[in-house]
């Protein structure tokens, strides 16, 4: 297996290559599909603020793939119930299968007595592990594997029991692949009420991202060797555009063409902007994706994320979102105050930053083409068209960008929130300077933040905090009011658009209306002398035939006009029956003729199936009866 291009780091580049390790063989995943550094802050009093370094390893380098005998013992002694004294033979083979899968997890952990000592000088260290993939099996592998189950085993193995009811309770199922629902949610299986820390913590988070249309280029590595295959039972989570987010029980194939990003394509007209689009992209944006961030924060010294495999972007700028977080977002952290104890919460929001902000210009100021600008460019288009020559036409495909400015401003909603059930435990989780402890939440909500209406309750009454907060200076705020009022403000800016489209869809009908009421006259004054005339005329070449002239009739002319007038009754009438009823007897026909065919199918399919039988049976009996006499 080739060295990942997202670890063509310098400090990537001594890796050695574990393919060729049989230990690794039956393994999901091995050291070469991670990328792990440890990112810490520590606050300069000179300078009143905190200073960010961040240190690369080589996964390879840390792990020994061979299996602790102490963690089997430690498994096996979290499956003994404590009443009895017995083992539960189904939680020990699923633990020592985690242990033989995950088990080199362990040697990524940060020692317990470094841990602890950073906190004793204030420093903030966290490690963070990122996995370009996304199974779900994968969240139990890294809790158990990166679990300290020297101080309390059975704790580990109740807080994996919570993960997989958290899995079960928000995992949605769509004709386009598995997802979760956005969440945040403790799993801690502790039942202590003093207990400060509400780890391990799991949260989803859906985000959008740019891609394009059709098949994708290839990808620079693999991470899981099931990746593209698809299936039912299926694990993965796969990447959906923008209506398979939506429509997750309909199929959107013969859509995607109409959406905006590739619809309009305005470099095709600004020979400057396609330019920087390709510089910066590397590729036409012709598409918009929903992808999903996993964040699982072991403890406060450990924070894993995972998402989807998008390593055919480019590293420089960071499109990937690896690189996104760790070169733009835990960079980017700037604070006055001083935070320990909790630094993969903080480095929690933090990856949260990175993946909500993909597209936005808040978020990232050199981000060319954002996403708001690629709307209002697109509305700036159709309003240009609109009054030049309005028609149905336009209305349809001001329809097509209500409809995506609803999608994602339901989905940047659903992330508001999400932050906002997060911004809580940040809070009571901040320590200032000269703080000896963390301390305890005052009314801590149940474990499911986003069911719990205690914290509803909670968020209601701290929402004027919240509103002060977002107005003061980015330097005293909290990683999680910086991402609300960034976010809030994205928001603003993509309900405008949705209210000048609205009002373009009104003025379009308007304008279209208008123009109709002239159309409406020349066509009455063409129906009329049509249907009128065209009968008479077409009675008059009837009569006047060379076989026999009218003159030469014994009648008078008051037999032409009996006929005309009949004639063009009936021609009227025929028109206005089927102008208002001709649709209805079409659909009446077409459903008879559906039904139809659907009998002789059925019919034709069950005489093929009773012939099939006869002739089996007749078959077994020429059999049966060929060997009575060979006997």
């Amino acid at each position: 297996m080739p060295i990942p291009q997202a670890h063509r780091h310098a400090s990537y580049m001594k890796a050695a290559d574990a393919s060729t390790d049989n230990a690794w063989k039956g393994k999901p995943l091995g050291p070469q599909q991670l990328l792990v550094a440890d990112v810490r802050y520590e606050y300069k009093p000179a300078v009143g603020a905190t200073a960010v370094d961040i240190k690369d390893y080589v996964p390879a380098d840390l792990v020994v793939p061979s299996a602790s005998s102490t963690r089997i013992i430690k498994a096996a002694e979290a499956t003994v119930n404590p009443i009895d004294n017995t083992q539960n033979p189904i939680e020990y083979h699923k633990l020592t299968g985690l242990e033989e899968s995950w088990g080199w997890l362990a040697n990524l952990r940060r020692p317990t007595e470094v841990c602890k000592a950073e906190v004793a000088t204030g420093n903030l260290t966290c490690r963070w592990i990122h996995v370009s993939s996304k199974f779900s099996e994968y969240l139990s592998g890294f809790l158990w594997g990166l679990s300290d189950l020297d101080e309390a085993p059975k704790i580990v193995a109740e807080n994996i029991r919570s993960l997989e009811q958290c899995i079960r309770e928000n995992e949605r199922y769509s004709r386009h692949g598995k997802h979760f629902a956005a969440f945040a949610q403790s799993l801690s299986a502790a039942e202590n009420p003093e207990a400060d820390e509400q780890y391990p913590i799991l949260i989803s988070a859906p985000f959008l991202d740019w891609s394009v249309y059709g098949d994708t280029p290839p990808l620079r590595f693999q991470v899981d060797r099931r990746q593209g295959q698809t299936s039912s039972r299926s694990s993965v989570h796969p990447l959906r555009s923008i209506l398979q987010h939506y429509y997750r029980l309909e199929e959107t194939r013969d859509r995607e063409k109409d959406q905006v990003f590739s619809r309009h394509r305005p470099w095709t007209t600004d020979r400057e902007l396609g330019l920087r689009i390709r510089s910066w992209y590397g590729q036409y944006p012709t598409a918009l994706n929903v992808d999903e961030l996993w964040v699982l924060a072991i403890d406060p010294h450990h924070v894993v994320t995972f998402a989807s495999n998008q390593t055919w972007k480019s590293t420089f700028p960071p499109l990937q979102l690896a690189f996104r977080i760790r070169d733009v977002s835990f960079r980017s952290f700037r604070s006055s105050q001083v935070f320990y104890r909790q630094a993969s919460l903080i480095h929690t929001i933090l990856c949260l930053d990175g993946a909500m902000g993909m597209l936005h210009r808040s978020f990232w100021q050199d981000v060319v083409l954002c996403l708001t600008d690629r709307y209002a460019s697109y509305l700036g288009h159709l309003q240009y068209r609109i009054y030049r020559a309005p028609n149905t036409r336009l209305v349809m495909e001001l329809l097509q960008v209500q409809e995506e400015l609803n999608i994602i401003i339901k989905l940047m909603q659903e992330q508001l929130d999400l932050v906002e059930d997060l911004s809580f435990l940040f809070e009571h989780a901040i320590i200032h300077t000269g703080a000896s402890h963390t301390p305890k939440l005052a009314n801590p909500p149940s474990r499911s933040f986003t069911d719990s209406s205690a914290f509803s309750n909670y968020r209601f009454s701290r929402q004027s905090t919240l509103t002060t907060r977002k107005t003061t200076s980015s330097r005293d705020q909290t990683p999680s009011t910086q991402l609300t009022a960034s976010l809030s403000a994205e928001l603003r800016d993509l309900q405008e658009l949705l209210s000048n489209t609205n009002n373009l869809v009104n003025r379009t009908v308007q304008l279209v209306n208008i123009r109709l009421e002239d159309h409406g006259k020349a066509i009455l004054v063409f129906t009329i002398v049509t249907i009128v005339f065209l009968p008479l005329n077409f009675v008059s070449s009837f009569f006047g035939m060379n076989v026999e002239d009218i003159r030469n009739l014994d009648r008078n002319q008051g037999i032409f006009w009996i006929v005309a007038a009949c004639v063009t009754a009936g021609v009227v009438g025929s028109s206005v029956f089927l102008a208002f009823k001709g649709a209805d007897i079409l659909e009446k026909f077409t459903l008879w003729s559906e039904a139809r065919r659907k009998d002789r199918l059925r019919n034709g399919v069950g005489r093929g199936t009773r012939g099939l039988m006869a002739g089996t049976a007749l078959g077994r009996a020429g059999l049966g009866g060929s060997g009575r006499d060979w006997g």
